[in-house]
């Protein structure tokens, strides 16, 4: 891991994120001369779980993975980071145990803001707290929507749900095209609740569809066919 001061456009980017657009330039500037640029490899850790959260942080590029681990060893992935934007904000905020572990998919560049700074700039600006509750009601309306697709939809319409939604949020970065790289295929199971005989079955049937090519790397071919896959209209 190397650490750096934020560039012009990165500080910029970070001011956008709906907690810090609140604070006004001065403070923003202030506050952004306490955190620095972290870049992370492949493999390793932002945070794990049990540790403190004594820092909230702003994913710039990579990807990152939020992982639970049963007492017996297995692992669900929560979720996964993939477009700009905070992150881990309420929990930091409240310095509480961080319930997961954050691990990095692709390697990344990170801003890391000290806890004890964003506790003052709260103290001192109230915008920020309702910012901080604004944050908290769309993690649980997220949460709520994915128990509905956990009870309600058939194991194809997440994973073509899924495959739209990662795509989407990959090349709104990359402005790419059939060139998104997908996590391994036992990660995207775990993310989406299904077993991987499950996931091998669904895979073969977007696959007899002609919606995606499977192979050694997961590739779209037709999106219209992978939408209403991910509808229940699908063949």
């Amino acid at each position: 891991m190397s650490s750096r001061l934020l560039s012009d456009a990165e500080r910029d980017l970070v001011a956008t994120a709906p907690l810090f657009a609140a604070l006004g330039a001065e403070r923003f500037r202030d506050l952004s001369d306490r955190c620095r640029v972290e870049h992370y490899g492949v493999g390793e850790h932002l945070f794990e779980t049990g540790s403190i959260a004594d820092h909230l942080y702003f994913l710039l590029s990579g990807q990152l993975r939020l992982v639970r681990i049963s007492a017996q060893g297995d692992e669900t992935v929560m979720h996964f980071l993939t477009r700009p934007g905070a992150f881990a904000a309420a929990i930091s905020l409240a310095g509480r145990a961080y319930p997961v572990n954050c691990e990095v998919m692709d390697e990344c560049d990170v801003v890391v803001i000290p806890r004890e700074a964003c506790i003052g700039i709260l103290r001192s600006t109230p915008r920020v707290a309702t910012e901080v509750l604004g944050a908290l009601i769309e993690w649980e309306r997220f949460l709520r929507d994915e128990i509905f697709l956990l009870r309600h939809t058939k194991p194809v319409q997440r994973l073509a749900s899924f495959l739209i939604d990662f795509e989407d949020c990959c090349c709104e970065q990359l402005d790419c095209e059939n060139s998104v790289s997908y996590p391994e295929k036992r990660q995207i199971a775990s993310r989406i609740g299904v077993r991987p005989e499950t996931f091998s079955r669904s895979l073969r049937k977007l696959e007899a569809a002609g919606a995606i090519a499977k192979g050694s790397r997961l590739k779209i071919l037709d999106r219209k066919i992978l939408a209403e896959s991910a509808l229940g209209t699908g063949r």
